[in-house]
């Protein structure tokens, strides 16, 4: 078990031995997630012509597709991964323990399934009836500091036109989401985490990320010609601590060293003659 596993393992211990009505909202610990602005499970689909720009790492894990990169671009020092490497493997492992943290906190205040016009604070929020749809147009606002947690048992739709706004660090909001999830707002704020597939619909910008396959399968597809935005929460990766160059002599120690071997000769050379 890694670092991450067992501080993953730490906290959801805790949930459960901390009485319910002491719980607050408490953001995920990421691990090897945290560098990535897209991760999916089967798959991950760029967007034609335009682009999608992501400023995070991209990878699918077990299914390493990736497709329409170019295309779509993975903004510098961020990593696209085109194989199923260890990284990429990692961070699917932590994003499930993420999904499962996030899940063991409960259901929260209940709000109707339909979003428009709702001004949170912080705190852990779920929707009557499993699913949430924030309408055509519509807004949703997410005001102060803190951590939000949204619990979305099924589908979570954010339709077009609508936006997610407000003074709320889009880091520190969570959507974790039971099955799949369509992202159609002109800007939304969070982190998604989805058992099922992720799509990112034409001119969606999405501050956060977009985490798909969490269950069995599923792919993030960003649809449509693009010019869109994913990322800003990202962490880059520590690049590995670089090789200590192979120490060199100096002038004076090579100096000191031809002096001692030439003297050690000469002396060698007399001593002969006098033994001769």
């Amino acid at each position: 078990m890694n670092r991450s596993q067992f501080a993953s393992l730490i906290a959801c211990t805790s949930l459960m031995f901390t009485p319910l009505a002491a719980i607050a909202q408490v953001a995920p610990p990421l691990g090897t997630a945290d560098s990535f602005a897209v991760l999916g499970n089967s798959g991950v689909t760029g967007s034609t012509l335009l682009g999608t720009q992501v400023s995070g790492d991209v990878g699918s894990s077990p299914t390493a597709s990736i497709s329409n990169f170019p295309p779509s671009t993975v903004a510098p020092p961020f990593t696209l991964h085109l194989t199923n490497n260890a990284q990429v493997q990692q961070a699917r492992t932590d994003a499930i323990a993420a999904a499962g943290f996030i899940a063991a906190q409960g259901p929260g205040t209940v709000l109707p399934a339909q979003l428009d016009s709702q001004v949170l604070t912080s705190g852990i929020y779920s929707f009557s009836g499993g699913a949430a749809d924030l309408a055509a147009g519509g807004s949703l606002t997410l005001n102060g500091p803190g951590v939000f947690i949204f619990q979305v048992d099924s589908a979570l739709t954010t339709n077009i036109l609508s936006n997610t706004v407000g003074t709320a660090d889009p880091c520190s909001v969570f959507w974790r989401v039971g099955s799949t999830a369509t992202l159609n707002s002109i800007s939304f704020l969070g982190n998604v985490i989805a058992d099922g597939g992720v799509t990112v619909g034409d001119g969606s910008n999405i501050t956060g990320r977009a985490i798909a396959g969490t269950g069995p399968t599923g792919a993030v597809t960003m649809a449509g010609d693009g010019g869109n935005t994913i990322g800003g929460c990202s962490t880059a990766s520590e690049t590995p601590a670089s090789i200590s160059p192979i120490p060199t002599v100096g002038t004076a120690a090579i100096v000191a060293l031809v002096s001692l071997l030439l003297g050690g000769g000469l002396f060698g050379l007399r001593r002969r003659k006098v033994q001769g």
